[in-house]
């Protein structure tokens, strides 16, 4: 609460994610839909679904301007995420469904973004960056594991994806989470798997 007894407004929990558009939404929905089925879990909503590239944590409504500065500097290269298995994930207790490859495009605007925040006092994470779409939460219990997914791809020629500013709420249900900001992608041509373009 505030000197003048008035709520103090809550922090943001944001992190940056690669955001489906909205068809691209709707299809990993229908596609991934047969396998998340056979699964004993908290679904994760169609508007929830996206890729993570970097999580920052709770973060002050000031540092917010300053974090869209992040995401409006320049180009984004175009990503290309082409998920073909599925993965259950035992200590988290998460379904997720796998790229057949991390794209390069994605780990160069990975590490843009966390050269970008680090001057705002952001620490990354250790672990590498692993693309992944979570389709479940809180499975109860190991899945079947002769769960399969069609290769869910968009069309080379179709943006399937935004750069997002994403804030997570809590709520009785799970999270939600809802863009802030966002970006396109596609400015500059694909990178290649060796990173070069």
């Amino acid at each position: 609460m505030s000197a003048a007894g008035e709520r103090s407004p809550r922090k943001l929990r944001l992190f940056f994610a690669l955001w489906p558009v909205d068809r691209h939404r709707a299809a990993l929905a229908e596609w991934t839909a047969e396998a998340v089925a056979r699964v004993d879990g908290r679904v994760v909503p169609p508007g929830n679904l996206h890729v993570t590239l970097a999580f920052l944590g709770p973060v002050p409504a000031q540092t917010f301007v300053q974090l869209v500065g992040v995401g409006g500097q320049g180009i984004w290269p175009a990503v290309r995420l082409d998920f073909t298995r599925i993965e259950y994930w035992a200590r988290p207790k998460v379904l997720v469904a796998m790229p057949a490859e991390v794209p390069a495009a994605g780990q160069a605007i990975v590490e843009r973004l966390w050269q970008g925040v680090a001057p705002l006092g952001f620490k990354r994470e250790l672990r590498p960056w692993r693309p992944h779409l979570t389709l479940v939460r809180g499975v109860r219990q190991p899945p079947p594991e002769n769960l399969e997914l069609a290769p869910v791809q968009a069309a080379a020629d179709d943006p399937a994806w935004r750069l997002a500013l994403v804030d997570s709420a809590a709520h009785p249900e799970g999270p939600r989470y809802k863009a802030l900001a966002d970006w396109p992608l596609g400015g500059v041509r694909h990178l290649d798997d060796h990173g070069g373009v």
